[in-house]
């Protein structure tokens, strides 16, 4: 083909470097010296453009360059000249218009379609094997953190890239000093054209059994200013904060204190309804505002929430605790309610005194209130069947809290390329006020005589956190390549804890002081940290080391009884990573990170809790601080014409002098202690190995699948009775994904995975909680004329009796439903739903914790009908 144009690009920056067109046999020359990574173009008129890299040294006479003709090309990605995903450093870059979604979808929609990401029915979102914790817009932060007001508020078509990366803290990103703090983030960016206007989505639902659902939202971009607001109500699970939103809403939603003496969470988003027990009634608002003004010197950040969440539900819980010569057997009935409010402001400014300087200031505040009333009724045997003790409990509980923390980052950089210092200070306050009424009831079995002990009492709970720190850095480049960077810093932690307990007087009330369960307690820490970094950027390969040494001094103060301790504590906390681009479509990276950790305040205080009345837990003032090692590889490698993605993941961590409970239980009465200890002679520790490859079956037809595989387990130890416990948990799973995406016709999502779960206790070999697992959720719906739409969503769940625990879980959820949209633009739509047609949902959980292996029912939304109007808005601004 003669006069075909060459073009020979810059990879880094896309630089045209030489130029041509072929001769009239289709031949070509570039004799163009390269220093790095090119990229060769030839277009033709009527035929698809052909890309390939050219690497420096290399000999290229014998390529031969094919080209096929745009109506080969009508359903390739390349007709467009668009690369659906590109690899940079770090950063797997996807582009949005590459993929299909639904007209007025959201960006959760178009996160689903792209190879590498997943998001479940919550919204949750993993990307390449990792949960994301944040999702940003423009590089900017909306609402906060929460991911998924990001997702399923902006639409799809409004996106121009999205990018998934690693991101390291602020401080790291400033200083070039890796803190080993990274969170998985996805960011946003969006198209030039959508960045003026109006858009929203309002949503009202009413359904059978009192069930209802409302929704609105309402963004104003215009140039770099946004404003947003929403506001989300219902009881049907329809709303959603983050499940770090759902913490900072209500401590104690969600979260229970369990028999063997470990908090653990419920699971899922409670202000979602997922994972909470009852039928939640949620209320879930905020706003946001962003702007930046004067050629980006200024940039303000705002924003304000307030979230509600009233919940009253039942549970039924069965524990097994493995001990040496015996197994205890807990059943549990319990019924909790609460209602918790939060409100919550957040500001971020950004000030650039010139090319050089700049000043970031951060600041927050909250105000939350919440209330609980939990009741519950428990009984315990061993394992002849023989009573051991029973326990009737009403807890009630009162808090206030609030705190505010602000955050002043300084940067200064010098006209040599590279240097710069940085001063970081901040103040953070943390308090807590709360009461409580425990009236409990139990008996139990003591040198075979049955005990009934009662407990009526009130406690004063009051706490508070003050965090101050400053931290100032150094970096200096060593060549154009390596930089140095030196850091100091210095933080002062004064912590303060009390609770006093009060029993019933002669007077009837109470103002008897019961001394064994009252505590005033003070942990002061005092810290000097010091870090040398080096980094290392080239063009394919980048790499960190960062060295920190920290010297704490601890300082534990009685209150009551005046008494101290104080100990200090010099450590080396190392971080190591390095990535590598193999292409700019595949790559490897790996990091390291080893970190010390001191015990907390209630790990070391000696003060009993009697909230449950058997299960006591101490602490222990002599800890020592614990050692992890952390290891992470992951590789991913993208292949432009047919579309395939392949990620493979491992990570890996080992504790040394790991903070374990060493339980004494009696096995009389079933009562236990729990002693926080350092794990000596061996090592706790996990894995996760994950891996994926997505390809297309058949292009005509949109058909694409995705197997995948996860395997993770872990390995830890405690002490029963003076005996060596070594509990094993591994889960082994295989995840096969096909899809048809074509938004016309048949379409289908099905996902099917098998699995395999282990759960063991070397003290109770023979009863262990080994089992099947098997779960499929997907969808199928059918486009008609007349934008109608048939759907069917579903959720399978399956998971095989064990040794431990008799009873199987099988429950298949069915959720059918039919719309139509209306007008034009098709903004407007209809939906009729029904959730759980079989009425089969059931709240249920299996856990292990030392020894103890848990199963857990709930009460959780189930079947009902709703009818939904939904109307997605947009006016756009003229520049």
């Amino acid at each position: 083909m003669s006069n075909a144009t060459i073009m020979l690009l810059s990879a880094k920056d896309s630089i045209l470097l030489d130029f041509t067109r072929s001769d009239e046999n289709g031949n070509f020359s570039l004799n163009t010296p390269l220093e790095s990574e090119g990229v060769l173009i030839v277009s033709y008129p009527k035929y698809g453009d052909y890309y390939t890299s050219i690497l420096p040294n290399q000999d290229y006479s014998a390529l031969k360059v094919g080209l096929t003709s745009t109506t080969q090309l009508l359903q390739e990605v390349i007709v467009t000249g668009r690369i659906p995903v590109t690899i940079k450093g770090d950063t797997t870059e996807y582009d949005a218009g590459s993929y299909k979604v639904e007209k007025n979808a959201k960006v959760e929609d178009l996160l689903k379609v792209l190879p590498g990401i997943t998001v479940d029915a919550a919204g949750n979102i993993t990307a390449q094997g990792k949960t994301v914790k944040k999702v940003l817009v423009g590089g900017e932060e909306f609402f906060g953190d929460d991911p998924k007001l990001v997702t399923r508020n902006i639409r799809s078509d409004m996106v121009d890239k999205v990018q998934v990366y690693e991101k390291q803290s602020e401080q790291a990103e400033r200083t070039g000093v890796d803190d080993g703090n990274k969170e998985q983030t996805i960011n946003v960016k969006l198209k030039e054209g959508s960045k003026n206007g109006v858009f929203g989505k309002a949503v009202a639902g009413d359904g059978t059994d009192d069930y209802y659902n409302g929704q609105l939202m309402l963004n104003k971009f215009k140039g770099s200013q946004k404003i947003s607001a929403y506001g989300l109500f219902g009881n049907n699970g329809g709303t959603s904060l983050s499940w770090e939103d759902a913490q900072k809403y209500g401590s104690d939603a969600g979260v229970n204190y369990n028999e063997d003496g470990m908090y653990y969470s419920s699971g899922g988003d409670d202000f979602s309804g997922s994972g909470a027990i009852g039928v939640p009634k949620v209320m879930n608002t905020g706003v946001n505002f962003f702007d930046k003004w004067n050629s980006d010197k200024h940039k303000l950040n705002l924003s304000y929430k307030y979230g509600k969440i009233e919940s009253d539900g039942n549970e039924v819980t069965n524990r097994q605790n493995n001990l040496e010569n015996d197994i205890q057997f807990t059943d549990k009935i319990r019924n909790a309610k609460s209602d918790l409010t939060k409100q919550r402001m957040n500001l971020k400014y950004d000030l650039k005194f010139d090319s050089l300087t700049t000043l970031t200031i951060q600041g927050n505040a909250s105000k939350n209130k919440n209330w609980t009333d939990d009741r519950s009724f428990s009984t315990t045997i061993n394992k002849n069947g023989d009573f051991l003790n029973s326990d009737s409990t009403n807890n009630s509980r009162n808090s206030d809290g609030q705190s505010f923390g602000i955050n002043a980052f300084l940067t200064k950089k010098f006209k040599k390329a590279g240097r710069s210092v940085s001063l970081n200070m901040n103040i953070n306050r943390d308090e807590n006020d709360g009461d409580t009424y425990l009236l409990a009831f139990i008996n139990y079995n003591k040198d075979n005589v049955f005990t009934r002990d009662t407990t009526d009492q009130f406690k004063k709970n009051i706490g508070n956190n003050t965090t101050k720190g400053a931290t100032l850095t150094y970096t200096e480049p060593l060549t154009k390549k390596l930089n140095l960077s030196l850091n100091y810093g210095l933080n002062k932690n004064d912590n303060n804890s009390s609770q006093m307990s009060f029993n019933k007087g002669q007077s009837g009330k109470y103002d008897a002081l019961d001394d064994d369960f009252s505590n005033d307690y003070s942990y002061d820490r005092f810290s000097h940290i010091y870090k040398v970094a080096l980094s290392y950027k080239s063009e394919s390969f980048r790499a960190n080391l960062t060295n920190s040494i920290n010297d704490d001094q601890l300082k534990q103060v009685d209150n009551r009884s005046k008494a101290d301790i104080e100990r200090s504590f010099l450590t080396y906390n190392p971080n190591l990573s390095f990535g590598y681009n193999i292409t700019k479509a595949k790559g490897i990276y790996f990091s390291y990170s080893g970190r010390n950790q001191l015990p907390s305040l209630n790990q070391i205080q000696p003060i009993l809790d009697n909230t449950d009345q058997f299960n006591l837990v101490v602490g222990n003032e002599n800890l020592k601080p614990s050692f992890s090692n952390s290891f992470n590889v992951n590789y991913n490698s993208f292949k432009i014409l047919s579309g395939s993605y392949t990620y493979l993941g491992v990570n890996y961590s080992n504790q040394k002098d790991a903070f374990v409970q060493n339980i004494t239980t009696d096995e009389e009465s079933g009562k236990s202690v729990y002693r926080w200890e350092n794990l000596t002679d061996n090592t706790n520790q996990s894995f996760n190995l994950y891996g994926g490859f997505h390809f297309k079956l058949n292009k005509d037809i949109g058909l694409e699948n995705s197997p995948r595989i996860n395997m993770s387990g872990s390995q830890s130890y405690n002490m029963i009775n003076g005996a060596l416990n070594k509990v094993d948990v591994f889960n082994y799973n295989v995840t096969y994904s096909i899809f048809k995406n074509m938004k016309k016709g048949f379409d289908f999502d099905v996902n099917v995975t098998p699995g395999f779960k282990t759960m063991s206790s070397s003290l109770q070999q023979d009863v262990n909680s080994n089992g099947f697992v098997f779960s499929s959720n997907g969808g199928m719906s059918y486009y008609f004329p007349k934008k109608l739409k048939l759907y069917v969503n579903y959720d399978y769940t399956y998971e095989a009796a064990t040794d431990a625990f008799a009873t199987k879980l099988d429950q298949l959820l069915i959720h059918p439903g039919v719309s139509k949209k209306f007008l034009k633009n098709e903004s407007l739509e209809l939906d009729f739903t029904v959730n759980d047609v079989l009425n089969q949902n059931k709240g249920f959980s299996r856990s292990q914790s030392s020894s103890v292996f848990t199963q857990r029912r709930y009460d959780t939304i189930q079947r009902y009908y709703m009818l939904k109007l939904s109307w997605d808005f947009t006016k756009m601004f003229m520049n």
